[in-house]
């Protein structure tokens, strides 16, 4: 058996996981948690491999206090324009751990790491099939 094609499946099969947990954890938010309206006030950008952006949104929880918060994914492009609202959600009570809850964010947090992970799956069990 060809141990390569073995691991590289192993590894699509884990990516896979990532992008399905993600998806409950969204699903669960998306039930149970309290969502407000962000406006994008800044960009904060790291130049460490290359020019990258993550947006600076601020809004206003559920007992009226202002918070901020910069969004975990980075870009390479500015995805969103300072003044523009945003959907933000976070779990019930906690509202200092807010999520930018826009499709295009999940389908990032979902999306990709399920893709990547079934064209491992796909070339492992393609090397598994030439042995």
């Amino acid at each position: 058996m060809n141990s390569g094609a073995v691991i590289t499946i192993l590894i699509g099969a884990s990516l896979a996981c990532v992008g399905v947990v993600q998806a409950w954890g969204i699903r669960k938010l998306r039930r149970t948690g309290v969502a407000s309206v962000g406006t994008v006030i800044g960009h904060e950008r790291t130049v460490d491999d290359g020019t990258l952006y993550a947006p600076v949104i601020a809004f206003v929880d559920e007992n009226g206090r202002k918070r901020q918060f910069t969004v975990a994914i980075r870009t390479s492009g500015l995805v969103h324009s300072v003044g523009e609202e945003v959907p933000v959600i976070y779990p019930p009570g906690r509202p200092n751990d807010p999520r930018l809850a826009s499709f295009r964010h999940h389908l990032v947090k979902v999306g990709l790491p399920l893709t990547v992970g079934a064209l491992f799956t796909f070339l492992g069990l393609l090397g598994l099939r030439q042995v």
